[in-house]
């Protein structure tokens, strides 16, 4: 994972124990006092980022850690400096993390994040933990009864979080459609995106969140929906993401990364255009264009939370 020199560095690790992360509190002489946040600190000079982790959790919370995995990078400008924090994860370590600094330590379940509070430049790391790492964009079906068996199909192979997406459908079909696939995937934990018109999330309540198309990213001045559901923006450069970021997006779709038939009109960004895009991206960007299941560990190394798709997740018609 590269790093913007102009930036303070500051590595921060995610600490997993199964479903469970650790938090600490920041201390009363510290910026922040009585937040929470996740451990790390200061790069030292000619430092490894993996090595200042592993030197942070064993002087802050007195543990070994290793084979630590980016997660995201989250580019923040405070008052006195500007910072870069290194978002990493792990589950290996030996020991048991205690408070070495005084600080109150904490193993928290992952999906009650929201609860606790944070520093404003940590929403990024709680939103890329509550995100899985591939994003499934329903396919062709032939009739509602169909589209349902195909979305019981993929959350039963895994699938964790859907955008709702027919294009071909009537706005009553489509809406009488998402409303008997949105339990369905909240059966299986997980959450449903609505790919159209922010007013339907009026209509269907229960969704988490909108997909917005790029080319509606200029009618809008303000971010469209309300900060309790999830705003996903696609985005193909530099410019629309600077313009979903201004509209407030938890999440980010950049694509073409690789040849589409779709647009085949349009130069693929290869994954070193894609990670140039994403390194000052504060919100969890899924790779789109081309993607495959087994990209993943790819799209990460890269700077994503994952991959999105519909071929490659979606079940083929027989």
């Amino acid at each position: 994972m590269q790093a913007e020199t102009s930036r303070k560095q500051i590595v921060v690790g995610v600490l997993r124990k199964g479903t469970h992360v650790l938090l600490s509190v920041r201390q009363k002489h510290q910026a922040y006092a009585d937040y929470w946040e996740f451990p790390g600190g200061k790069v030292e000079a000619g430092e490894d980022f993996e090595l200042a982790l592993e030197r942070e959790f064993h002087e802050e919370v007195g543990i070994e850690t290793r084979n630590w995995q980016p997660l995201i990078q989250i580019p923040w400008d405070y008052e006195h400096a500007s910072v870069m924090l290194n978002v990493f994860e792990t589950e290996e370590f030996v020991g048991e993390p205690h408070g070495k600094e005084g600080q109150t330590v904490a193993w928290v379940e992952t999906k009650d994040l929201g609860d606790y509070r944070f520093p404003e430049a940590n929403e990024g790391i709680v939103s890329a933990l509550s995100l899985p790492d591939a994003m499934m964009i329903t396919g062709d079906f032939a009739c509602q009864e169909d589209a349902l068996h195909k979305l019981e199909i993929a959350l039963k192979d895994g699938v964790r979080l859907v955008q709702l997406r027919a294009k071909k459908m009537e706005e009553e079909a489509f809406l009488a459609f998402a409303k008997m696939a949105i339990p369905k995937v909240h059966g299986h934990q997980g959450k449903v995106l609505i790919n159209g018109k922010p007013e339907w999330l009026d209509l269907l309540p229960e969704a988490d969140g909108l997909q917005l198309a790029s080319t509606e990213l200029t009618h809008w001045t303000q971010r469209p929906i309300a900060k309790d559901k999830l705003l996903s923006i696609s985005t193909h450069n530099e410019l629309e993401i600077a313009r979903a970021l201004e509209l407030k997006a938890d999440i980010i779709l950049l694509s073409p990364v690789k040849p589409t038939s779709s647009h085949p009109d349009m130069e693929a960004l290869g994954w070193m255009g894609f990670q140039l895009l994403v390194q000052n991206v504060p919100v969890p960007v899924y790779a789109l264009g081309g993607m495959k299941a087994s990209d993943i560990r790819e799209a990460k190394r890269f700077g994503a939370q994952g991959v999105a798709a519909i071929s490659s997740f979606w079940p083929a018609t027989l």
